[in-house]
This record gives structure tokens, sequence and C-alpha cells, in this order.
């Protein structure tokens, strides 16, 4: 009975800390994702004041239409600074719950669809493990890996079973 309780209460100390870290992973990528759309409001705001009124009206007279690619991208940049943030947070989580990897070691940043992974891992075949999981994401094109591998116990096998 003891032993059972000391299970359950390292289980729930496990599940506890996969949510709290899951929870900062979200919580700074909503943080970097705001960044990047007050950064693209600002741009998006500058580019609007700067409209000339004579300029739209020979352009609107001449083509019919005004097009000013500036506020446009600022709106891209919005999608992909949300998209990039989400992609961050799914990665962290996958390295969360993955029983070989450390997501606490491994630091993931998300520009573009192209992933970077930076830290550190026990073996060569956690930095491919680590690679594999950024890889499976939607929207991921490219993953950098910076990883180092530091040094193995003499004598402790690496287990690559799933």
């Amino acid at each position: 009975m003891r032993t059972l309780l000391r299970l359950l209460l390292i289980v729930l100390v496990i599940v506890g800390a996969m949510w709290l870290l899951r929870q900062r992973d979200v919580h700074q990528a909503t943080r970097e994702a705001k960044g990047e759309v007050q950064s693209a409001v600002r741009e998006a705001k500058k580019a609007v004041k700067d409209l000339d009124v004579g300029k739209v009206a020979a352009e609107l007279k001449q083509t019919g239409q005004v097009v000013r690619r500036k506020a446009v991208r600022a709106a891209d940049k919005v999608a992909e600074a949300t998209e990039d943030a989400r992609t961050t947070a799914a990665i962290k989580t996958k390295l969360a719950l993955d029983p070989e990897l450390s997501a606490l070691d491994i630091s993931v940043d998300t520009t573009d669809g192209r992933v970077t992974l930076a830290g550190r891992v026990s073996s060569p075949e956690h930095v491919a493990r680590a690679m594999r999981l950024a890889l499976e994401q939607d929207n991921v094109y490219e993953v950098v890996s910076t990883l180092q591998v530091r040094e193995r116990e003499p004598g402790k096998k690496v287990s690559l079973n799933r």
C-alpha cells in the first residue's frame, strides 16, 4: 500500500512538473508573439501615417487601386510570429513529454518555419531524436541543431526505445 502511494505521489509530481514546464513555454511563446504583434502594429501604423493623400488620389485615378506593401507585410509578420510561437510551444511540449530528452536542457527558437535547437544532450542519438521531433511539427521546413553532446558516464548505455 505504501509503495502504491509513493508511486502515485511520484507520478503526480512528474505530471505537475510537466504541466508547469508546458505553461512556462506557452507563456514565453505568447510573450514573444505579443512583442512581434506590437512591432508589426507599429510598422503598420507608420505606413498608414506616411500615406500621402495626393499620391493616393493619383494612384487611384491611374490604376483604380492603391496598395501599400508595408501594411500587408505587417499583417504577414503578425501571422508568422503567431505561427512561430505555436510551433515553438508544440516542440517544447514534445520534448517535455519525451522520456529520453529534457526540455529544460534544450532551447527551441522558431523563425519563419526554421527551428533552432540549442543546449546539451547526452548522446548524438538524442540530437537526432530532438531534431526528428522538431521536423515532425507542421510548418517546420528546416531544423538547425547547435546541441552539444555532454560526455556519458563510463559504462552507461544510451536507450532509444520508444
